[in-house]
Parts: C-alpha cells; sequence; structure tokens
C-alpha cells in the first residue's frame, strides 16, 4: 500500500481538477460518511482515500455479539470492498495512520507511505477504557470492541467454564449475552449500585438486574476490582468491598475513551476530558480538517453512540458537496433487546432538565419512566415491553403536548393511549422520525414507497432506515402494509365471524321487521310469542340482555385496566362480541324487535346502532393485520375511529336503561 512521492505526484496530474479527500476510519460512522457522499455523486469532485487499521472493511458493530449465534462476519459487513471500487472509493485497509502533517497537508502512515489531502476528516472512533488495576495484562483478560477481539474471545472460551465482564453498562451486558451465547458460567461486574447507571434510575436498573439474573447470570453490583491475580491458570479477581472471584476468563467493557492521539500530535484542541473539539459545522480548530463520531466532542458532549456519529456524517456529507448544515444536537437515544430484554432511554433519561416532572408506573416484570416539562414529554425510560414507546419518541422529538388525561392514565395504567387507539405509523406525521438512528422521517420512508420499495430491505436501501439497530422494521413494515406479527392462531377468525354474525342478524332483522303477533290463541306462534308479549318472560328476557350486556362491557375493560391482564386479549374481545350479539338476539326476544316510542325507541335504536358498530370494530380489529397495500392502512386508519364513535354511543345507554325500568315499575 506504500506510496512513492511519484506515484503521488502522477496520481495528482491525472487528477488535477479533483479535490483530495482523506478519511481516517473505515468504521459504522465513516462507512456513513463515504455513503452519503456517493449519494450526492461526491466522486465527481473529490479523490477519496479511506484509511482502517483493521484488516476488514466496515461492519456492524451494534450487532458483534451475533457473531457467537448465528451471524458470520459477511452477515456483518457493511458494504462489500467491490462496493468501495464501483464507486471510486479507494480503500486502505491495515494501514494506521501515525502522523498528520497540517504544514504539508498530508498524512503518513506507518508503513511510511504518505498521502495529500485538501480537507482531512477524522472518524478514528473510541477505544475501550482500561481500568488503571494491576493484573489487566494477563493472559485470559480481553477487550470487547472488533471482530478480532471476539474470536480470540471464542477461542479462549472452548478450555474455559465461567467468564465474568467488567462493566454493567450497554456493552457489558452485550459481552455477557456473548458468553451466554458461549455456554459459560456468567458473572457481571458493575461499580455502580444498578446496571446502565448511565441510562436507567435505581428503580429501572433494579428491575434490569432483576431479569438479567433470571437468566442464570450473575450480576454484582457496589464490586470495585482494585486488581487481577492469576491462580491454577484462573484468574482471581480482588474487590475493595467484598470476597474475591475466581473464573477462567474476563472482558472488560467498562466505557469508551474517545481516540484522539492523532488530533493531540496535530496540535489541534480538545476536549478537557479527551476528545476532539469540533464546531456546528463539525470542524476542528483546523478549517481543513473535521472531525465525527466517537471522537468528536460538539459543544462539550461526546456521543457514545453510533445515531449521533451517523447523523454528523449526514451534515458534514453535505457540507463538501456544496450545501450548508449545521449539526446542532445528536439524539442519544436508545432503544435495544439487551439478554432478550427491551431496554429504552430516550431524550433526557435521567430527568435533569430543570423543573421537571418525573412519574414512573413500576407493575409486575415492566418498569416505565416519562419525564415532563410542563405537558411535554422530554424524557422516557423503559424496562420490558412497552408498544407506545416509538410513538413517546416521536413526541420527545417534536416537543409534542399530551393531554392532562394523558399523563393521568399513564399514572394509573402505565399507558398513555388505550389499545385501541394505539395509531399505526401511518397516521404519523410526515415529519415524524421512524429510523433515529439515521433520522429517516416517515416523509422519506413514504416517498421510497411510492417510487417503488415493497419490503424493509428495499426501504433500507433507498433510505438507509433499519440498517443500524433494525428496530424500526415493525414500523416500517405498517407504512408499507405487511403484518409484522400476525396471529397464527384462530382467535381472528372467530372473532371476524362472530362480528360478521352480529351484523348480519341485526340487518337480516331491520329487513324482516317487527315480528307479528298470533292472529288465534289455537297457534302453535301463539305460544311464542308470549316471550315478547307476557309479563315475566318479558322480565327473564330484560334482565337477561341486562346481564349480557354488563359482562360484554366488563369484558372490554381487560385492555383498559391493568390488573385485567390475565388470558389472551384475543379471546376477551372474541367474548365481549359473542355476549353482544347474544344481547341482539335478546333483544328480539324482548321486544318482538318493536322498538316503541319516545325513551324505548331511543333505548332500542341507541343498542341496536352500538352493536352496529361493535360488529364492524371487531372486524376491522380481525383484518387490520391481515391486509396489506392501501386497502390495509384505510382499515388501520378506520379502526380507533370505530372505537371512538362505539364508546361515544355506549354512553347513554345506561342512562336510558334507568329511565326504563323507572318506567316500567313506577308507571
Amino acid at each position: 500500500m506504500h506510496r512513492t512521492r511519484f506515484q503521488r505526484d502522477t496520481a495528482l496530474a491525472t487528477n488535477a481538477a479533483l479535490g483530495r479527500l482523506v478519511v481516517i476510519g473505515n468504521g459504522m460512522v465513516g462507512h456513513a460518511f463515504c455513503q452519503s457522499l456517493v449519494r450526492r455523486e461526491a466522486t465527481a469532485s473529490w479523490q477519496i482515500d479511506i484509511f482502517g487499521e483493521e484488516p476488514h472493511a466496515a461492519y456492524d458493530r451494534v450487532r458483534l455479539t451475533q457473531l457467537f449465534s448465528s451471524a458470520t462476519h459477511d452477515s456483518l459487513t457493511l458494504s462489500p470492498r467491490s462496493w468501495y471500487e464501483e464507486n471510486k472509493l479507494n480503500l486502505l485497509t491495515s494501514q494506521k495512520v501515525i502522523q498528520i502533517d497540517r504544514v504539508q497537508r498530508e498524512v503518513v502512515t506507518s508503513d511510511g507511505g504518505s498521502y495529500p489531502y485538501d480537507r482531512l476528516v477524522l472518524a478514528t472512533g473510541s477505544r475501550p477504557f482500561v481500568p488503571p488495576i494491576e493484573g489487566v495484562d494477563l493472559p485470559g483478560v480481553f477487550l470487547y470492541r472488533t471482530v478480532d477481539d471476539l474470536q480470540e474471545i471464542r477461542r479462549f472460551a472452548e478450555r474455559c467454564q465461567s467468564a465474568a465482564v467488567m462493566g454493567g453498562g450497554l456493552l457489558g451486558l452485550e459481552a455477557g449475552k456473548a458468553i451466554l451465547d458461549l455456554g459459560l458460567k456468567a458473572h457481571i461486574l458493575e461499580v455502580a449500585p444498578t446496571l446502565m447507571p448511565r441510562q436507567l434510575d435505581t428503580a429501572g436498573g433494579e428491575l434490569l438486574k432483576a431479569r438479567v439474573e433470571a437468566l442464570g447470570v450473575h450480576v454484582h453490583t457496589l464490586a470495585r476490582c482494585d486488581r487481577i491475580t492469576a491462580k491454577n491458570d484462573r484468574l482471581r479477581l480482588h474487590f475493595t468491598n467484598s470476597d474475591s472471584l475466581d473464573v477462567d476468563m474476563l472482558i472488560i467493557s467498562a466505557g469508551i475513551v474517545p481516540r484522539d492521539e492523532l488530533a493531540q500530535d496535530a496540535e489541534l484542541t480538545l476536549a478537557h476530558r479527551g476528545g476532539i473539539v469540533v464546531d456546528d459545522h463539525l470542524r476542528t480548530s483546523d478549517k481543513n480538517i473535521y472531525a465525527i463520531g466517537e471522537c468528536a466532542v460538539h459543544r462539550d458532549k461526546h456521543y457514545g453512540l453510533v445515531g449521533p456519529g451517523i447523523q454528523m456524517a449526514e451534515v458534514l456529507a453535505a457540507n463538501l458537496c456544496g450545501e450548508n448544515k449545521l449539526f446542532d444536537y445528536g439524539d442519544q437515544s436508545a432503544k435495544l433487546k439487551l439478554m432478550g430484554i427491551d431496554v429504552a432511554a430516550l431524550g433526557d433519561a435521567l430527568g435533569e432538565t430543570p423543573n421537571s416532572l418525573i412519574i414512573s408506573y413500576d407493575h409486575d416484570d415492566s418498569y416505565r419512566k416519562l419525564i415532563f416539562q410542563g405537558t411535554r414529554v422530554v424524557g422516557a425510560t423503559s424496562v420490558g415491553e412497552w408498544n407506545e414507546i416509538d410513538r413517546i419518541r416521536d413526541f420527545i422529538a417534536h416537543t409534542k403536548r399530551l393531554w392532562p388525561w394523558q399523563i393521568q392514565r399513564f399514572r394509573r395504567t402505565g399507558r398513555l393511549w388505550p389499545e385501541d387507539e394505539m395509531d399505526h405509523a401511518d397516521n404519523w406525521a410526515e415529519t415524524s422520525v421512524i429510523c433515529s438512528c439515521i433520522g429517516v422521517t416517515k416523509g422519506t420512508i413514504c416517498q421510497a414507497i411510492c417510487e417503488g420499495a415493497k419490503s424493509t430491505a428495499e426501504v433500507a436501501e433507498a433510505t438507509r432506515a433499519s440498517t443500524v439497530c433494525g428496530t424500526c422494521r415493525p414500523l416500517i413494515q405498517q407504512l408499507i402494509g405487511q403484518p409484522h406479527a400476525a396471529e397464527k392462531s384462530l382467535s381472528w377468525k372467530v372473532l371476524l365471524g362472530s362480528s360478521a354474525f352480529a351484523i348480519a342478524f341485526i340487518l337480516a332483522m331491520l329487513l324482516i321487521g317487527p315480528l307479528p303477533f298470533s292472529d288465534s290463541v289455537q297457534t302453535s306462534w301463539h305460544a311464542f310469542d308470549a316471550i315478547w308479549r307476557t309479563e315475566t318472560p318479558k322480565q327473564i328476557t330484560g334482565y337477561t340482555i341486562f346481564t349480557l350486556t354488563t359482562v360484554g362491557l366488563l369484558f372490554s375493560f381487560r385492555k383498559r385496566i391493568s390488573r385485567m391482564n390475565w388470558g389472551d386479549i384475543a379471546w376477551w374481545r372474541i367474548a365481549h362480541a359473542v355476549l353482544a350479539t347474544l344481547a341482539v338476539i335478546g333483544l328480539v326476544l324482548h321486544t318482538g324487535f318493536r322498538f316503541g316510542s319516545n325513551l324505548n325507541f331511543a333505548l332500542a335504536t341507541t343498542f341496536i346502532i352500538v352493536n352496529l358498530t361493535g360488529g364492524l370494530t371487531g372486524m376491522v380489529v380481525a383484518l387490520e393485520n391481515r391486509i396489506t397495500g392501501s386497502v390495509g392502512r384505510v382499515i388501520r386508519r378506520l379502526r380507533p375511529r370505530l372505537v371512538f364513535l362505539h364508546l361515544m354511543l355506549f354512553w347513554p345507554l345506561p342512562v336510558l336503561v334507568l329511565f326504563h325500568v323507572i318506567t316500567v315499575y313506577y308507571y
């Protein structure tokens, strides 16, 4: 890979019209920067050299743990080498840049090669933080950062039975998952009182600890290791405040440190705690040098997540291609699945906003917390499944207000919206962010769908949405019109059939009209019409209708009262539909389908309309995840409106029933 001065001058003569752009770092952020340049056809203006220390092309570090299960290195590769060649990007792997010569405007590699630049981009990322304790260099102590790290861990683990991870943050829990995948007895060591102390408060961290321990992992909090010794081919971890722990292997995943050594040697301005200082255009103290990702510090903030780094890459690529964009804030929200446990930390997750109000909801095996400033939600954390979290992220991103009754509902039930009113993504605003890692909005995704994208893979190719963590794929599938997790049981068919029968029965009775009275006491019909003609049967059918309606109403509370959480909600819906159908049949037996006049007419009419809208709602609920395309989107938009209409029409019934009882028994 060495380039002589003659070769460099020849290349300059050949590409005299091109600017010389050098990128140091080919991680996820560096790759995103290259992708953004390619989309803007930047190779027409720039000759681009990309340096990566590792022998591999850029790969997905977020999914690194999957190498211990089903994934291969190729499946983690973000783009093959052929992609760089096809797009005229000069990728140089296994090349470490050791010096930046700001006077000559060139970089020098470890093999003596020199490469000139007009603009230089530092995407050097970060390195693992290694605590300054005795014994961290012993055999059996590993870092957890690269593909090569994981390959070494896997080889060493073949002769191990137990392992410990130093660090209970995001990376530490990922490493703990890796140990489990290797079939080893796992320990996680965290110096703080709870897991994920940078994202979760005490209650959330304690619940996460309990969930992780339920998987068979031994979690040690307040565990401060001060030295490591070796004994009989094992490692002994010594703690300042507890007994020692013997393990076969130790993985250090205790945080990250910005890689700023090149910038320091080049005398660029660094932040007090490390990291390269950049302005809103992502320029360093040298106007020809930029920094993006985990090596950069913007407005005294160091971003340790890939999402903000990709946002930086987009801004810088746009500016180098003649646009004028500013980087003002990076979204540090994290929504991921750790050891199979859903964890989210959005916005101001720890409640550091001045004059904020914190409301938490702790129930069974889930924990949810919202941070409010007035009626605006500015942060949220959760441990356990919470299907509102994507919508809440949109509210945080756009500083939307919540209604006071929504906040009160969260206090009572842990939900901001009734389950039946949970909007699908196709009802979100065009500016709503679907993929927070890259900042792709609903409008951008819908545009890609209109231009022919028919699957999540095609949407990802067109917009890059879902290419980082993948948690936004269900929302993309909603926009496409594909079901994400359709029920495999017969429950939806039963709900559809019972709802359709109720509607058909009501419409048939409306066509038939009132059932006739018998014209002679000698006919068999005379005995039958006594059901709605005589007092005792009318009382029986009347109370039966009342009971069926009341029980059906109670069944509808299954999705609105958190304590009524037993059983599958799909079968509760079916029971509600069946009871309502039986109540309509009871109305026919009670009245002969004669509605009477005045209040009786109002009662019967309201009852019939409520059941008609209920039947339609049941059919929509059964079909909403089984019909795709534009029809499916219409059905999903229709559902919350039908639910609202059904509920609003029901409320007059209790009053009308009360007046009906009074008129029957007192007048």
